[in-house]
């Protein structure tokens, strides 16, 4: 199957060199790294990331991307707001020695609807978008149903209103969902032009409750939803948050992650 199919460590274990045996046993190719060894990427010694590094390539695999949680404060935190446009700048500096285009940002702590806070959330990204031209790192917004923008249809009108090429989506159906879209083809449909990498999650409704499922046991349509991506150079990276009754994150992860190849396979 002609997929690039990453998983985020830290779903599987925060033993990072367990997490990527376990990742290249699975057969996917790419490695998402957001915490390992109990630490954000961002806050890595420099030998650590030498050791991130080295246990990567040991396993002959790949960096797809660094996760920081850039934005993920309130609006008018203004010392937060300094201090995530620091660790900003911290990805985009070790994204690039891993020769990586682009890396993850957030659109703050949801508080009310969009239309409400547009003006200013366009705002508090002019920084982050001069760091991202000078640096020429891109950064994708990721769809996240706790901040602001949790929706397809809310990053099409926030990427309207910025329009700018230094911006562009990570996309989550799963997050999509749990902010009350329909992922595909709703959201899907109105981004899909603008996806530079996806994470991949699947959810229900439950007795009233919004739950995470294993991939291909929720509601998500992720037949369609991958059939739609066919040819696409998007890493797919798994990011499960589902776990099963032994609340084990690396069996979770696993099953997930089978359920995707599942539905991949009868694709082809």
């Amino acid at each position: 199957m002609d997929w690039k199919l990453g998983i985020i460590s830290d779903e599987i274990s925060q033993d990072f060199e367990h997490a990527v045996k376990v990742i290249k046993e699975l057969g996917a190719s790419y490695v998402e790294v957001r915490n390992l060894w109990n630490k954000n990427v961002t806050q890595l010694l420099d030998s650590e990331f030498s050791e991130m590094k080295r246990v990567v390539e040991k396993y002959g695999l790949i960096i797809s991307n660094l996760d920081s949680p850039s934005f993920k404060i309130y609006i008018d935190d203004e010392k937060g707001y300094k201090e995530h446009l620091q660790i900003l700048r911290k990805v985009i500096e070790l994204s690039k020695k891993l020769d990586i285009a682009y890396t993850r940002i957030f659109t703050f702590w949801y508080q009310g609807e969009l239309r409400y806070y547009i003006d200013k959330l366009a705002e508090r990204f002019n920084s982050a978008i001069d760091i991202a031209q000078s640096e020429g790192v891109i950064l994708v917004i990721e769809n996240e149903y706790s901040c602001f923008v949790g929706t397809g249809k809310e990053l099409r009108t926030f990427l309207d209103k910025i329009r700018t090429k230094w911006v562009k989506v990570l996309w989550d159906p799963g997050n999509a969902f749990f902010a009350r879209e329909t992922p595909y083809p709703d959201g899907y449909e109105l981004i899909k032009g603008d996806i530079m990498h996806l994470h991949i999650k699947d959810a229900m409704v439950k007795d009233g409750h919004f739950i995470w499922m294993p991939v291909g046991k929720g509601m998500i349509n992720y037949k369609e939803q991958f059939r739609a991506l066919r040819g696409s150079a998007h890493v797919i990276s798994l990011e499960t948050h589902y776990r099963n009754s032994a609340n084990d994150p690396e069996a979770s992860t696993r099953e997930s992650f089978n359920g995707i190849i599942k539905i991949l396979k009868e694709l082809s």
